[in-house]
Parts: C-alpha cells; structure tokens; sequence
C-alpha cells in the first residue's frame, strides 16, 4: 500500500521547485510458555475477539520526552550533509601535526564544529582523534584481461576523544564566536577529578576505542574509459571498548562501559562512472602548495556529486557487548577518585578493557539464563570494586545478523539507498532477576536524497525505516513467555511539502483504523490529527484543492511504535480461518471497493482450506462492472483476491504450526516483514493483523517532531498514545524493550 495520491505528488513537486530556486544559489507448544501471566483458553480468546472494546477513547497527548538513542540517531542521520543553515557547516581543523596543549596521547587531528538537538538547541562538539595503524601486508596480483587483485592484511587501533556541550541558542550562526574561543577547548583526557566535577548538565564526554584486524581482496577494472567496475570480499574482527560520561544534573553522573567485539564477512559490487581528473577540472591556477590543496579538495567535492554510481553488498555480522552503568555522585570524592583512576590519562583504560575481557569471553548465545547471570554479576562486581559504587545497571547482549545494501546515485539529481536486514539479539541483565530477552528483528531502510548541489549539499531528503521486534522473555528457570510483535515506524524530511507532511501521518493512521475492526470497516476515532498538526494550505473561495498548491517545511519526523502483547499475537495465530479472510478483504477494500462489496458474501473456506467463491454468481453481478483503466478484468481481480486471502492463511498457519517458541518467533518476524507467501510487508501486514486483536491487548504511541519554519504555524514535539491500557503496564512493556535496545545502541553524535 506504499504508495502517494496524485493529490500529495502534486503539492510536492511546487515545494521542491521553491526549495531548488531559494537554495541553489548557496505452534510453539503450550508447555513451552509460561501461562501463569497471560492464562486463558482459546475460546475465551475468540469471545474476547468478537466482544472486541466497546469503549473508543480519543488520541491521548502525552508530555514531551526525550528522545530515544535510535530516534537521536535517525534525527542526525536525516540532518547529515543537508543545507540547513549556511553557518551550519562552520569547522575549525587541525592536520595530524597539530597539538593540544600538554595533553599526553591525544593526537592525530582535532576539530571542532556545531550540531542541533531536535529540541533545535545548538551543542558545540570538541573532537581529538588517536590512531596507530600498521598494514599487516599487502600485495598486488595480475590478473589477465580483468586487472589487479588487491590483498591487504591490516591491524588499527584508534579512538576519539569527544566532548558535547549545549548552548543557549537555537542558531547557528549566534554561536560562531563560541566555535574560535580556542582557550575553551575541551577534551575528555585528562580526566581527573577537579575536570570531572565541572562538567555542566547536559555535557556528555566520549572516549570510543577500535581495535580492528581485517583481511581484504579485490579487483576492478575500467570499461569503455568511461565505467569503473570493481568486485570485493573480506573479513574482519573488531574489539570496541568506550566510555562516556554524561552529567545528568548537579547531583548525577552517568558513567556508561560497553564493550564490544563482533566479527563481519562481507562482499559487494560496483559501478560507477570514472571520477574527472584535477587537471581537467582546471580550478586554481598556480603550482603552489595552497593551490593544489585546495584544487584536490574541491575535486573531491566535485566528483562526489557528479559521479554516476550503483552498488550492491551483502554482510553477515555475530557478535557479543558488555554495558555496565553507573550513577556516581560528583561531589563524592571516594567515587570521583575511583574514577579518575580508572580513566587514567596513559591509556591504562586500555589495559582495563583487556582485563575485563577474561570475563566477557564465557558469554554465549546458547547460555543458560543462570549462567549467563553469573557471568555478569562477576563483570560488574569487578568494575565496581574499582569506582566504589553499585551498578545501576550491568547486561549483555549476544547478536547475529544479515544485511543487504543498493545504492544508486545519479549524479545531481538524486541517490538513493535501500537495505534489508535480519538479526537476532539476546540481551540479559541482573534486573529482573536475571530475565533473558530474545528479539528477532527485520528492518527495512530507504534514504532518498534529491538536488545534491556541489559546496552546498543535500536540499531535499526523505528517509523511512521500518522494523518488526518479536520479543521473548526468559526467566533463569528456563521459562519462556508467548512472543510480544512491536512495529516501529520512523520517517522523516528535510524540505518537503505539508502534503508529504500529512501523508506521513497517515501511514500510522492506516493501521490505525483497523485496530479492532474484526474484518468490519475502519474506525475514525483513534486517529492523529494530521490536518491539524499539518494544516493544509488556506483555499480563496472557489478553487480548486488540487490547484492550491503548497507549503514548504524545513524538516519534520515521525516515529510509530505499536505493541501487540502475547495475548493479541495468540489472538491473531488462533483466529478462525473465516476471520483472517474477512480482515484481508477488509483491508484490501482500500484499492477494491467497488468490486468486493458486490461479492463479498461468496467468498467461503473449501475443505482445503482454501478461499474459494461462487464463480457464476460473480459473473453474474459483475456483468456490467466496467473494466479497471488497466484493462483488468473485474472476474482476474476476484481471483487474485481469492489467491492472495489463501496465502495470508498459509502464512499464519505456518507461524502456529512452527516447532518450538524460538522458530515461532522467527518465523512471526519474517512472516509481518514480507518474507513469506503472501507478501504483506511490515504495515500492510498489521492492517490485517490488528483487526484481529483486542484492543485491550495493543498500544501505539507516535511522536511527531517539525521545524515548520513557515509563518504563523508552530511547531510540534509531542507524542500521542493510543490504547493504552495501563492495568496491563503497556507503557512499563514498550518503555522496557526500548530502553534495553537504546542502552545497547551506538550512541549517536549527541547522545552517551
């Protein structure tokens, strides 16, 4: 159902016109769960169904909260290499000889630059880098008629030392005088404890470290003059301790360990059109050494946006992280003192992470959930024997995964990214008493760029991510609960029309109204306000809606998460068979209204169980029915609908008959991503799903985020709940499965 109006494309392409012209100058088995929490037969299952909440409450807003590590993320990766403000792309660097006053170990370039909260405040960002690298061995094979193969064996070890501080403005351009006052560089070495105690709220100070070992080949060759072809293949292992600090007020420091070693196989392909060389660019005349600085530089830029590119690589990554977290006291000298001794300034935090690592090498995906408790109970005792405080939190995560990358790129105009994953995360903390959590997940990304302009950047950009998260619980005793099916959906622009703006609403506001439905039309009552939030453009009497034209924002995001708890998911898996049709049709009424309400009522199940229908009566009622502007036969549509409503029952039988809660859970995922016979992806597959549900057993949330930047319209950073009944704690359920995830998560540029 991925698809745009005529009405929402054409209020688009005046948004992108302004913007281009203002800017281009610059079955699983019972004994397998645990039923003590989520008890209940199947027929009180179905009669919960058909009783489905009678009581529809309206959008309920929620105070505004921060955002979470992945929405950080996917706000900075949105924002990346856009035109945002012209004092946006304001750096100061230093080359690798350059040196910070008496600070030992930090060097290898340092700079310094401005980046936006989504809260639009600006943070100032201090950044030295270390790195000692050693090409382990490389060497060159020719191959006839094909080129060179590249072999190459490497080991790097290099960090960051990264320092973000807020400040008071929400402009650019009002902070360039912070960006020169170099007596106020900051960086995270040497921290000790009279530096560590005058960090501001909000400062947040990172030290990531690399060790990589990696082993790589490859080959290309150039066609026609005019087309580079290029294969490659390799492998790598890679060891990732970090630390960060973040003062969360006066009273509370975050101290966050991770480590991390994960181990990638990798190969791809690509093609792109062979790069101009500087001579005939022909920028800066002179031979000096400024000029031909600059001449490469800007060549750089240049080729990058003119380059005709396409690429395609495929990844399969395991591997294991360790966080440990603490809450220190500031102005608790003991715990400063620890501290500090522990981030000692000669890089003894290396040899810290090493010795911690004897303890991280027992962890297994396959552990026992009381072994794998010891295992961090023993991790986080030893970091808390050396910073004289508890944790306030210790896990691990043990994760394996595929992906799959296209890039396109044609040059100005537009590139694109598509990928598709799969992975599967194990997470364990002592919280909870050592209860295990099992996440299978599948993720589809697609990052469009329009109008990339050389020295200016990205003018137009849409990015959307989707994610099915099936979760498991285990208890130490092995216990295991039905699977929950969480969906988040992220979308966001930069520079794009309000009707792209409401259409992205209305993706969460289509599975939405189904919520309930039990196959019987659509409810308006649990809806965003997306006219509202995105009201249209003002029409003079008279005109015509499609010739109003439209508005251009700056940037806006949307995030919808919705949570189906076990009870719902085995509503779904045990609907009757009768049920899963009529929600599918119920659905597809969206393309086919006019032809299934005419023949709805002989569509039944065959022994086979199979949708079948009474051929000659739709014959008969469909006679006069006027054939599609494609030419499709009416009947070819009845039987396409007929064909597609089996596949949907195949699939969701395959899910209960599914040996064992770990093949159920991943066949679920797959399944509500589009792997399967049917082919309903991610929201087409919960239209369907949800209607089968209880509302009693969902709960959405969808937080919408803009910097509309058009006059007399303000802005909007609020969430919207739906659903959501607290006497079954959703809001504790969704808060804990995206609390684990984000405290495992990369930090983001902004974010510990």
């Amino acid at each position: 159902m991925e698809r745009m109006t005529e009405k929402h494309l054409k209020g688009l392409f005046p948004g992108l016109a302004a913007a281009f012209f203002l800017l281009a100058p610059a079955a699983a088995r019972a004994n397998a769960f645990d039923f003590e929490s989520e008890a209940g037969s199947i027929s009180e299952m179905v009669v919960s169904l058909k009783e489905a909440a009678s009581s529809r409450k309206t959008p309920v807003i929620s105070t505004s909260a921060p955002l979470s590590s992945e929405l950080a993320h996917f706000w900075a990766d949105l924002k990346k290499d856009t035109f945002d403000d012209i004092c946006r792309s304001a750096e100061i660097k230093l080359n690798k000889d350059g040196r910070l006053a008496n600070v030992f170990g930090l060097e290898g370039g340092f700079k310094r630059y401005l980046r936006k909260f989504p809260s639009e405040k600006v943070a100032l960002i201090d950044e030295a880098g270390v790195k000692l690298s050693a090409a382990l061995g490389n060497d060159t094979l020719q191959l006839p008629e094909l080129g060179s193969l590249n072999i190459s064996l490497t080991g790097v070890l290099e960090g960051r030392s990264q320092v973000v501080r807020p400040l008071e403005n929400d402009r650019y351009c009002r902070e360039l005088g912070t960006l020169v006052k170099f007596r106020e560089v900051k960086t995270v070495l040497p921290a000790t404890a009279q530096r560590i105690m005058a960090m501001k709220s909000g400062e947040i100070w990172k030290l990531p470290l690399a060790l990589r070992l990696g082993f790589g080949m490859g080959t290309g060759t150039v066609l026609n003059e005019a087309l580079s072809v290029s294969i490659s293949a390799g492998k790598s292992r890679e060891h990732k301790p970090s630390v960060t600090l973040y003062r969360i007020d006066d009273n509370n420091l975050r101290l966050r360990i991770r480590l991390e070693r994960v181990e990638v196989r990798s190969a791809g392909v690509s093609a792109s059109s062979v790069e101009i060389p500087l001579a005939d660019i022909g920028l800066i005349n002179g031979e000096n050494i400024l000029a031909r600085e600059i001449n490469k530089a800007w060549a750089r830029e240049i080729n990058k946006y003119i380059a005709l590119k396409l690429s395609y690589g495929r990844a399969n990554s395991s591997g294991k992280k360790l966080l440990l977290e603490f809450i220190l006291d500031p102005h608790n000298a003991e715990q400063l003192a620890g501290l500090e001794k522990f981030l000692s300034g000669d890089f003894g935090i290396v040899k810290r992470f090493i010795e911690m690592e004897l303890r991280f090498n027992g962890f297994s995906e396959d552990e026992e959930g009381s072994s794998g408790l010891g295992d961090l109970e023993g991790a986080a005792g030893q970091a808390g024997q050396a910073l004289n405080s508890g944790p306030s939190f210790a896990g691990s995560n043990i994760y394996h995964g595929q992906s799959t990358g296209l890039h396109t790129q044609v040059p100005i105009m537009h590139s694109h990214e598509n990928s598709w994953s799969s992975s599967y995360n194990r997470y364990q903390s002592l919280a909870n008493e050592g209860e295990t959590m099992h996440v299978h997940q599948r993720t589809r990304v697609s990052n469009g760029s329009s109008l990339n302009i050389t020295f200016v950047g990205t003018v137009v950009k849409y990015d959307s991510q989707k994610n099915i998260y099936v979760i498991n619980k285990e208890k130490t005793d092995g216990r295991t609960t039905r699977p929950m099916l969480m969906y988040q959906q992220n979308e966001g622009f930069v520079k794009n029309s309000d009707g792209s703006a409401r259409y992205m609403l209305e993706r969460a506001n289509g599975v939405l109204r189904y919520v309930g439905r039990n196959g019987n039309g659509t409810d308006a009552l649990n809806l965003l306000p997306a006219a509202q939030i995105f009201p249209p453009q003002a029409l003079e009497p008279g005109t015509d809606p499609l010739d109003a034209g439209s508005k251009v924002y700056e940037s806006s995001m949307m995030s919808f998460k919705l949570l189906i708890n076990g009870r719902g998911v085995q509503e779904i898996l045990l609907a009757p068979a009768m049920a899963v049709m009529n929600a599918y049709m119920n659905m597809m009424r969206e393309v086919h209204a006019d032809i299934i309400d005419k023949v709805m009522d002989l569509f039944t199940i065959n022994k086979e169980g199979k949708v079948a229908y009474d051929h000659k009566a739709a014959v008969k009622r469909l006679a006069s029915h006027a054939p599609r502007e494609s030419g499709t036969n009416p009947l070819e549509i009845v039987h396409t609908l007929a064909y597609a409503a089996t596949q949907v029952l195949r699939d969701i039988s395959s899910i209960r008959e599914a040996s064992g809660w770990k093949d159920q859970s991943d066949r679920l995922a797959k399944v509500a991503s589009g792997s399967s016979k049917s082919n309903l992806k991610y929201e087409d597959f919960l239209k369907v799903a949800v209607q089968l549900v209880n509302p009693e057993n969902i709960s959405a949330e969808v937080y919408v985020h803009t910097d509309k930047r058009v006059k007399g319209e303000a802005d909007v950073s609020q969430s919207y709940r739906f659903f959501n009944g607290r006497e079954n704690d959703f809001d504790g359920s969704m808060a804990e499965i995206n609390q684990v995830r984000d405290r495992f998560a990369e930090p983001s540029e902004l974010t510990d």
